[in-house]
């Protein structure tokens, strides 16, 4: 049970290494979301009550420190885990590759329905920025993941 909780310091730590170390790194001014990717991991390796607590702190620490409009990381990374609970519950999420498909198509959803929210809220964001930011930062938030997913596996895969 105390290994369950050391998943916050991990995503305190991937927040710092998003906030901090990426930004040395970005591709076309666009970089991997962290964030997003521990709500995924935690999706994956915990059980629901406790992977979608995960996901609610990743979104309000990604609010927290990030200039969007407040609370959309808030209420989609918890949607995202339940749809993901929800999806693991029908098919079976063992392989790396199936791994990287989900990563890259909630990435996908989350880029799209974050711009979508924008347009709501009569934010203008040029087509070719945004199809820019969806589409690089799906492929790169899915390069990352098999590198956050091998760091953090093994301190889970011994409770299990």
């Amino acid at each position: 049970m105390k290994r369950n909780w050391i998943f916050l310091p991990i995503i305190v730590i991937c927040a710092m290494l998003q906030l901090t170390l990426l930004d040395y790194i970005k591709i076309f001014n666009v970089k991997p979301d962290l964030f997003l990717v521990c709500a995924v991991i935690a999706s994956l390796i915990f059980k629901p009550r406790l992977a979608l607590f995960f996901s609610l702190f990743a979104g309000m620490l990604k609010d927290a420190f990030s200039v969007n409009a407040f609370a959309i990381h808030t209420l989609l990374y918890p949607f995202w885990s339940f749809l993901i609970i929800r999806l693991s519950r029908k098919i079976t999420i063992e392989t790396n590759i199936i791994r990287m498909v989900l990563i890259f198509i909630i990435s996908f959803l989350h880029s799209v329905a974050t711009g979508l929210i924008f347009i709501y809220l009569n934010t203008f964001i040029p087509a070719g920025i945004f199809l820019r930011i969806v589409i690089i930062e799906s492929f790169y938030t899915t390069a990352v993941f098999p590198l956050v997913f091998r760091a953090i596996n093994p301190i889970y895969e011994q409770s299990s």
